[in-house]
């Protein structure tokens, strides 16, 4: 079971600590009974901020480092295995940020419930595989603007009861060659970004292009 919360969420927002850099962050880290940090889009914070941070939060449960362009797969390795009580935690726009950050926030959050990796672009389906292994408690994903991230990926998140918000547009998946109504359902068809089962049902819809 997880730990009784005795103290108040602390929310720290970036307004109080601008322009301070990593010398300042650590400072953070002295206390530590903060639940909720949030530092998006501070771009003077690095690696070595994020390691000194987190060295102590260790009862962290939401943290937003939305848009911190400077972070990278290195800060995401320490955060994740020392502040293993995450709920919440949002890592849009780290445009740095690859599968592998992905891998470790699955192998050191198992209580991640929301978590946004928006606007990444290096991303992939394997990070969607990797939080599907290691994140069994996850509720929101949200993969809005992720170009390598596939429509099929997005499907199977959701088959296991996660809600996932993403920018697939489905109408605008191409259709492979038309086929006999006969012929389709002999076989799987390929629509758009993966082979799909033979459809139990067909939605004849004139309007669809």
């Amino acid at each position: 079971q997880r730990r009784v919360r005795e103290h108040a969420g602390v929310t720290v927002t970036r307004s109080v600590w601008v322009c301070c850099g990593d010398a300042g962050w650590h400072l953070l880290g002295n206390n530590p009974n903060f639940r909720n940090i949030s530092l998006s889009e501070c771009n003077q914070i690095t690696d070595v901020g994020i390691q000194k941070m987190c060295s102590r939060l260790l009862l962290l449960e939401t943290l937003d480092i939305s848009f911190c362009v400077n972070v990278t797969d290195y800060a995401t390795k320490f955060l994740a295995f020392s502040c293993r009580e995450l709920v919440r935690l949002n890592l849009a726009g780290c445009s740095q940020l690859t599968d592998t950050s992905i891998s470790y926030v699955s192998g050191g959050c198992h209580y991640l419930s929301h978590f946004n990796i928006s606007n990444i672009t290096k991303v992939t389906d394997k990070a969607l595989r990797f939080l599907r292994r290691g994140c069994k408690l996850l509720q929101r994903l949200n993969v809005t603007l992720c170009p390598n991230i596939t429509y099929p990926a997005i499907q199977r998140v959701e088959s296991g009861g996660c809600v996932v918000s993403h920018s697939i547009d489905i109408k605008e998946m191409k259709l492979g060659p038309m086929l006999p109504l006969s012929e389709t359902f002999k076989r799987p068809m390929s629509v758009g970004y993966g082979i799909y089962p033979i459809p139990r049902h067909v939605l004849l819809n004139s309007n669809f292009n």
